[in-house]
């Protein structure tokens, strides 16, 4: 009895997440292809954070020079680099007037890096929007044009997209999509604009694009100085705040090669994955428990209940596959990997916060 209850739970809480992956496929959260206020767009300031990022800077800066847009400057902030990222920088500035590089400063105790570097652009711009960008992001197919329009016409404090996701290698391809397997199975996107709660917040620090003189008030980074997840606080501070906001899932107007491998995708995501919880410890154990018992307890049951929760899991990836704009055949292959390396992330998540800290890009972080 006992058993069969337990099946009916865990069918029902796929079934959720079977109908927000539905719900997001069907609502389509992408940005525009068109924007009809060509002639009359604000002013734009582009900032980049950056830390030893040779190998990504000069990708970004080149797509950002193909680019047109009215009024614009791009600013990069660099927060104590140790390889050539100044040097190729200064480089493109040669060739992109609109570049200007900043030397960042000394960290503050109580920041972090990103943080710090992210409110020094801030008080370095003068635009009428400003557009936070992450130095392995690529852009395209008038991306900026279309953001600064969509923002204006919903009035939003923030815009946030997701990147399309650039996965070369097999351990790549393990880990990267679940990051999408949790937002899009989780949160129904068309929520986050028109849903006041800042339960129903989501956010990607990839790409922000805020409402200048609305960033000017209120001073977000700054606000969230000491938080390693500061784009999911920034959308929470913002419904909080009585604002809006909007988060979008990008297709070819902006993509991302985020890892290099399995380890550092690993690494990379036991940073944050308690944000995408909302910071609770019992949320992503009660995550975690479930995922695996339902292999468990089902299979113990009976083969039909199996066959219902085995179909539900691949329909949930497949859209979410669909909606990400990655291939569906890769995100199935790939599934039962991603499931372990799921919870080699949660492990080790759980782990650093037992021992308070670990080190990112050669800093250590609390």
């Amino acid at each position: 009895m006992i058993l069969y209850i337990a099946c009916s739970l865990i069918l029902f809480l796929t079934f959720l997440r079977f109908a927000v992956a539905l719900v997001n496929m069907i609502s389509r959260p992408f940005l525009p292809m068109t924007s009809k206020d060509h002639d009359r767009l604000p002013s734009l300031s582009v900032l980049i954070p950056v830390r030893n990022e040779e190998k990504n800077i000069g990708n970004l800066l080149g797509s950002l020079a193909s680019l047109p847009y009215g009024k614009a400057e791009i600013i990069v902030c660099d927060d104590g680099s140790t390889d050539n990222t100044a040097d190729v920088v200064q480089a493109c500035s040669k060739v992109d007037p609109r570049v200007r590089y900043v030397q960042g400063k000394e960290l503050p105790r109580g920041w972090t890096g990103k943080n710090h570097a992210c409110h020094i652009l801030a008080g370095e711009a003068s635009n009428d929007y400003l557009l936070f960008l992450d130095a392995d992001v690529t852009v395209g197919e008038d991306l900026l044009r279309r953001a600064v329009s969509y923002a204006g016409r919903h009035r939003l404090a923030l815009l946030s997209m997701f990147p399309r996701q650039r996965m070369r290698s097999r351990g790549e391809k393990i880990v990267v999509p679940f990051m999408f397997r949790i937002l899009l199975s989780l949160l129904p996107l068309f929520l986050i604009r028109r849903c006041r709660w800042s339960s129903f917040s989501a956010a990607n620090g990839q790409m922000m694009l805020f409402h200048g003189a609305t960033y000017r008030r209120y001073r977000f980074h700054e606000r969230v100085k000491d938080k390693l997840a500061e784009d999911i606080e920034i959308m929470r501070l913002i419904k909080k705040s009585r604002l809006r906001g909007d988060t979008l899932v990008g297709r070819k107007e902006i993509e991302c090669r985020m890892y290099r491998g399995y380890a550092e995708g690993v690494n990379g995501f036991s940073r944050n994955i308690f944000s995408m919880f909302g910071n609770s410890v019992a949320f992503l154990l009660l995550f975690a428990i479930t995922g695996l018992a339902g292999w468990i307890v089902l299979l113990l049951v009976s083969w039909q209940f199996m066959a219902i929760y085995l179909a539900m899991v691949i329909a949930i990836n497949a859209m979410i596959a669909v909606t990400s704009r990655h291939r569906v055949s890769e995100n199935l292959i790939y599934l039962l990997p991603g499931i372990a390396a799921f919870y080699h992330i949660a492990f080790l998540a759980l782990k650093r916060r037992a021992s308070k800290g670990f080190e990112w890009k050669g800093r250590k972080i609390e």
